[in-house]
């Protein structure tokens, strides 16, 4: 793994207060270790950089990804042929629950989610507790043309069936995810060929603020915010745009990846559900 690598997959740490994850390895020379998904997106898969690196043919190079929204944490595939799979079933974007089984090639975790108390002095929280969520619409730069993703995470890549699909051969299958976390918008690469930028920038994790032009290979798209209050409104006629509370980052954890000894397995593989179209307004 490179130092750029490392870097890119790194994003905020979940507050202390919030819901925190981790991953007991049920399987391989690893079995029993406790993996702590302190980040806001934990990336599993065979490439280096990712959190969970695992070695070995049926994991796909970015293969899955664990996101804390702050409020749930949810399981996404990214667009595998062997698949992701909860409780012995293949998934697509889920919701995950204390006491889950994941599994990742002949891989088997135990999720394990812990709701930790605050301490009497209050631990520090990156962001004001009243706050006003926001909904985020993606316009395509060239026609105009508004997208209103319709799941908590979407994934933005060239791959039918991604929930904001970009013709385009410099995006990567599977290039990013839109998601909010403690209810602002943000984006995540997924350790793209070409990078994800925001404003000309490239980055690894983002918080995303009205007017911002998203980059995805040679596509883009300029981020429209609006506050929750007027989503339904907005549904009807032109949105009146906000911009959300800034979110900063804290300090990236560039040390702890973990590496998952590479061993065979069996797996009965389930039958994939079809996966259902992004709701797209024109």
């Amino acid at each position: 793994m490179t130092r750029g690598e490392s870097a890119r997959s790194c994003a905020p740490l979940v507050p202390e207060t919030g819901v925190q994850v981790h991953l007991i390895v049920r399987s391989g020379s690893n079995g029993g270790q406790a993996i702590a998904c302190r980040r806001v997106v934990t990336l599993i898969g065979s490439r280096s950089g990712c959190k969970v690196h695992i070695p070995h043919p049926q994991v796909a190079s970015v293969h899955a990804a664990i996101v804390n929204t702050g409020s749930e944490i949810l399981l996404v595939d990214l667009f595998t042929h062997t698949g992701t799979l909860l409780n012995g079933l293949k998934i697509e974007h889920e919701v995950v629950a204390d006491g889950d089984l994941l599994t990742v090639g002949p891989f088997e975790f135990r999720i394990r989610l812990r709701q930790m108390e605050p301490h009497n002095n209050g631990d520090l929280h990156p962001f004001d507790l009243d706050f006003t969520p926001h909904a985020v619409a993606l316009e395509h730069v060239p026609t105009g043309r508004v997208l209103q993703p319709n799941r908590r995470v979407c994934v933005m890549g060239r791959k039918e069936g991604c929930d904001i699909q970009a013709d385009d051969n410099s995006v990567s299958r599977a290039h990013a995810l839109l998601f909010q976390f403690y209810g602002h918008p943000a984006i995540f690469d997924l350790l793209s060929r070409n990078r994800t930028l925001v404003n000309d920038v490239a980055v690894g994790y983002q918080a995303l603020k009205d007017n911002d032009i998203i980059g995805l290979g040679e596509t883009r798209f300029k981020v429209r915010v609006v506050e929750s209050k007027v989503v339904e409104r907005a549904r009807s006629q032109t949105p009146r745009v906000t911009s959300p509370i800034s979110i900063v980052p804290q300090a990236p954890l560039p040390d702890d990846m973990i590496d998952i000894g590479s061993v065979e397995g069996s797996q009965r593989w389930a039958i994939a559900e079809k996966f259902e179209k992004a709701s797209r307004a024109g």
